[in-house]
């Protein structure tokens, strides 16, 4: 088997890096805690637990928490909390380090996803659902707690991101394409931010906004969203499919386009090449002038023979190189500030 290039294992690494950090604040982790503690402070004390064992908590589990300085509901699942907030179960379900998946087969409830997404309303889960899931999740708890010598909050909210993290491995595999994009896209962006170089933005229910009407974060955080950017100086960028970046004049015509490739297996890298041609050959076909760039994670030697014997490919960037620090950033969101006549 073929060495892999040191830059394909850093950017794999680089990717998965902003990847996670992404996943973990798109769905909610890093509030989620603070939410539940927030309820907890304000009615934990309220709860009744005079029937936790039929909510399958042990004797030995209430009482190391009881003598702890943990609320019991930071730990276990109550079913009014359930009730009043199904959204909860991504939590209790993730302290107690138990997948979706997993918890779907060891209770039957099938719509788990949904729960957790908020997607269902306050007090419409019924009894049967709820004793099913407190059951299941409380069961396990009530055997790492017994297990365990001490436990505390970092302890609880290190269980918690534990899951979070297998859950997002698992899809990690199936996005790296896509989070080459989102971090490629977000470069160009914040530099054009940090330049004022933008009036307005149209998302993807066609809708316009003023750039007043934002907050740099709000911006690259909702980036996906974000379908044209429309420049001060009259020129815009579409983030698009193919390409996947396109850059106009104040004209309408295409004056540069950029192709993302953040595949990171070397197999595929003639693959990838191959749609990335035939994309410069069709904006070419009718823009001659436009300046064409691919921003690639992997270029095989057999990939830099046929780009350098290629016509269609004006410019090319390792995406390591790309992302590596700041001065790389910039230097190469200028570049295409400058297709854009912005420099």
């Amino acid at each position: 088997m073929p060495k892999v290039p040191i830059e394909v294992t850093k950017e794999s690494y680089l990717l998965k890096s902003t990847f996670f950090y992404n996943k973990l604040q798109k769905d909610g982790y890093f509030d989620l805690f603070m939410q539940v503690q927030n309820l907890c402070n304000l009615e934990g004390s309220k709860l009744n637990w005079s029937q936790r064992a039929d909510w399958k908590i042990s004797d030995i589990a209430w009482k190391t928490i009881k003598s702890s300085s943990l609320d019991p509901m930071l730990v276990f699942v109550h079913p009014k909390i359930l009730q009043l907030n199904p959204s909860f179960l991504k939590y209790y379900r993730s302290v107690a380090m138990i997948p979706q998946k997993g918890l779907k087969s060891i209770t039957g409830v099938s719509n788990v996803e949904r729960i957790e997404g908020g997607k269902v309303e306050a007090g419409a889960l019924s009894s049967a659902v709820i004793e099913k899931l407190i059951s299941s999740i409380n069961e396990v708890l009530s055997l790492v707690i017994t297990l365990s010598t001490d436990i505390s909050e970092n302890e609880i909210q290190g269980m918690m991101y534990a899951t979070a993290g297998i859950n997002i491995e698992g899809s990690w595999r199936n996005a790296i394409g896509s989070e080459g994009e989102r971090v490629i896209r977000s470069i160009i962006l914040r530099e054009l931010l940090t330049q004022k170089d933008i009036s307005s933005f149209c998302d993807r229910q066609n809708k316009t906004k003023a750039i007043s009407e934002f907050d740099e974060n709000e911006i690259l955080d909702s980036i996906e969203n974000i379908k044209t950017v429309y420049l001060k100086n009259g020129c815009s960028m579409v983030f698009s499919s193919e390409p996947d970046i396109i850059l106009h004049d104040d004209c309408g015509a295409t004056v540069g386009v950029i192709e993302i490739k953040a595949g990171l297996d070397p197999a595929g890298a003639l693959e990838r090449l191959g749609a990335m041609l035939k994309s410069f050959e069709n904006t070419l076909a009718e823009y001659p002038n436009a300046i064409t760039i691919l921003v690639a994670s992997c270029i095989t030697d057999e990939v830099e023979t046929r780009l350098s014997a290629s016509m269609s490919v004006r410019q090319k960037y390792i995406t390591a190189n790309v992302t590596s620090n700041e001065s790389s950033q910039r230097k190469f969101a200028n570049s295409v500030r400058k297709i854009l006549k912005l420099t």
